[in-house]
């Protein structure tokens, strides 16, 4: 993966960088840390006090972790706490920073290392081409095979194959979900009931449903597009209905154009929806994650597609009067949508070069990478924070899941077909930029399915002759 010295790759990240930020798009406690090799012991928590000792005496290295996790969100806490222990019990192998940085900040955060060459040593991030591609390319950090070729706990075996799908770039796998989250619809079953109308089947009958809530004052569809949040998902969810809709998503990664049938009858349907009132007014103010389903969530809204990891925010008076459909079919699609339930995760775990290739470091890396990843923090991550687990040899007990809907997500979505996803087919990160902006334009009515078309490929374009 090395092309050239660092110094220069490191000038060039920067450059580029700098013109664009990267974009993107979110239990059984057992003892057992790494995949049955260590265990959290309490004899080995005794020992914690007397290993910081130690450590203290002798030089260790200090490991940069740069996370979502944050002692006061209650979702995150235990993980926070869990990996605080871990390092206090191995304190005589290495030092753990732990830093946290939520939401689209951590982009803000990378862009910003790169640039002063202080890149963490392992940091949460996007996996999807359309965000590791850079960072790949410019051997900022390492292909993840290196890590999983050193590990002796953590091997692709442990997870399935929607662990990779969403997180590599050009065929080089940048780091494995830490979850396997799902997209579904939900539709506000109380205001339905309350004017008399059928969940919707067809984007016909979204249309007709439509009509009434509008002139009820009630937003049809909670959807909005910022920055191409949430709005992406969505759009994959319609591609994902056309037929031989993978061959689109490779044609944008491999012959760097959007311009296929199957595209262009996507944003077309998304014109439609728009010219039919189904979205909000402003479309831009209500993008990006939170905002829409807050939407929703307060009853202003009567449909909504939504991931399981934003959850959190539906109450349980809301998720009493929320129904799951199947996805409503929309013109030209092909796909039995009752079989269908969009999948997978694009965020984990990647690892720096230069922490990678530091004798002194590596051993620790390899340790805290081995946790992260284990039965221990996953299982935490679901029964604490809602989170699927990716490994396969994690069984989830419904009577334990508190978020609200996600065991019955869980049982309805789990084992549909799916499709891939935008930014991961994106070739280039500058790419995905361009096309999140041209969703955002499309939902505001700013810009035509024609000229979306064009502005994006423009950008294939470009990124393919550098």
């Amino acid at each position: 993966m090395r092309k050239t010295g660092k110094k220069v790759l490191g000038i060039v990240l920067c450059a580029a960088m700098a013109s664009s930020l990267l974009a993107g798009c979110g239990k059984k406690q057992g003892t057992e840390a790494v995949g049955g090799g260590q265990e959290t012991t309490a004899a080995a928590r005794e020992q914690s006090t007397e290993q910081e000792k130690t450590a203290q005496k002798g030089n260790v290295p200090t490991i940069r972790l740069v996370s979502w996790q944050t002692p006061s969100d209650p979702k995150t806490k235990p993980v926070y706490d869990a990996v605080d222990q871990f390092a206090k019990e191995h304190a005589s192998e290495f030092k753990l920073e732990h830093e946290n940085i939520l939401g689209d900040e951590l982009k803000a955060k990378i862009k910003t290392d790169v640039a002063s060459n202080t890149v963490p040593d392992v940091f949460l991030y996007w996996g999807s081409g359309g965000n590791s591609a850079m960072l790949l390319d410019a051997d900022v950090i390492i292909p993840f095979d290196e890590y999983l070729d050193a590990s002796q706990n953590i091997k692709r075996e442990l997870f399935p194959q929607d662990s990779f799908d969403r997180t590599s770039a050009n065929g080089t796998l940048a780091t494995i979900t830490l979850g396997l989250e799902y997209g579904v619809w939900f539709c506000n079953q109380e205001l339905f009931d309350q004017y008399g109308l059928e969940l919707p089947k067809t984007l016909d009958d979204m249309i007709a449903v439509g009509k009434v809530f509008n002139e009820n004052g009630i937003v049809p569809f909670a959807m909005g597009s910022k920055g191409g949040n949430p709005a992406h998902e969505f759009v994959a969810e319609i591609l994902g209905q056309m037929p031989d809709c993978q061959e689109d998503f490779r044609k944008i990664n491999e012959e760097y154009t959007v311009d296929t049938p199957n595209i262009r009858k996507t944003l077309e349907i998304i014109e439609t929806m728009r010219e039919n009132k189904l979205f909000p007014s402003d479309t831009i103010s209500i993008g990006d994650w939170n905002q829409h389903f807050a939407m929703y969530n307060e009853g202003k809204a009567a449909m909504i597609y939504a991931w399981t990891w934003q959850l959190s925010n539906m109450s349980k008076e809301m998720a009493d009067k929320t129904v799951i459909i199947p996805a409503p079919g929309m013109p030209g699609g092909t796909r039995d949508t009752s079989n269908f339930a969009r999948s997978g995760g694009d965020m984990g775990y990647v690892i720096s070069r230069s922490a990678w290739e530091d004798p002194d470091k590596k051993d620790a890396v390899i340790e805290l990478m081995d946790y992260l990843y284990s039965r221990e923090i996953q299982e935490l991550t679901l029964y604490s924070g809602g989170g699927i687990p990716s490994r396969l040899d994690i069984e989830v007990d419904a009577d334990k899941v508190e978020k609200q809907k996600l065991a019955e997500v869980i049982e309805f979505a789990r084992g549909k077909e799916s499709c891939p996803n935008l930014p991961q087919a994106c070739p280039k990160t500058e790419c995905w930029t361009d096309f999140a902006d041209g969703i955002d334009e499309l939902m505001a009515g700013i810009s035509t399915p024609d000229q979306v078309i064009e502005n994006i490929n423009k950008s294939l374009t470009a990124a393919k002759e550098n």
